[in-house]
């Protein structure tokens, strides 16, 4: 049993002194959080909106469909990179055997609009060049390709090759 007058001490709290700086220590920086109105309704994940694709990354994403076409890749492989009308349509054409796997000539990109970009460059087949042309656009899983299309020269009145896939 406790015995005695006041229980209570008065205790006092010394202000903390800043921390001197710490040479080479890198300081945190915070970024904002986002505003109510930028979230994403209940239920979903939210997704940081990348940057667009750099031409390094878009000639790669470009050179994985012109595999699937040329058969040397399974058409699931590139199943994220492209939407879903595009894959259906990619895995239900025939091959274009014939078609090397990878864009000959400097990329091209245009950005119509902040959540798209469309590219041209060219590819060989064979003995012949063909022009090479696509659209991506930003998603909530991020850039997917979404037109490509092999323009083959015309020959006679009648198109060379296969029909491009849009």
């Amino acid at each position: 049993m406790f015995r005695g007058g006041n229980s209570m001490t008065n205790h006092s709290l010394r202000p903390l002194s800043a921390v001197p700086e710490v040479k080479g220590r890198r300081t945190h920086r915070r970024t904002a959080w986002p505003s109510p109105y930028d979230l994403p309704p209940a239920g979903h994940r939210l997704l940081r909106l990348t940057d667009p694709p750099t031409g390094r990354r878009l000639t790669q994403r470009l050179n994985a469909i012109l595999e699937v076409l040329a058969g040397r890749r399974a058409a699931g492989q590139i199943r994220p990179l492209v939407d879903e009308a595009l894959f259906s349509r990619l895995s239900s054409q025939g091959l274009m055997p014939g078609i090397r796997h990878h864009v000959a000539g400097d990329l091209r990109v245009c950005r119509p609009t902040e959540t798209a970009l469309e590219t041209s460059t060219i590819i060989h087949s064979g003995p012949r060049v063909l022009a090479l042309a696509a659209r991506f656009e930003r998603t909530r899983t991020g850039w997917v390709c979404t037109r490509f299309h092999v323009l083959a020269p015309r020959t006679e009145g009648v198109q060379a090759g296969r029909p491009s896939v849009a």
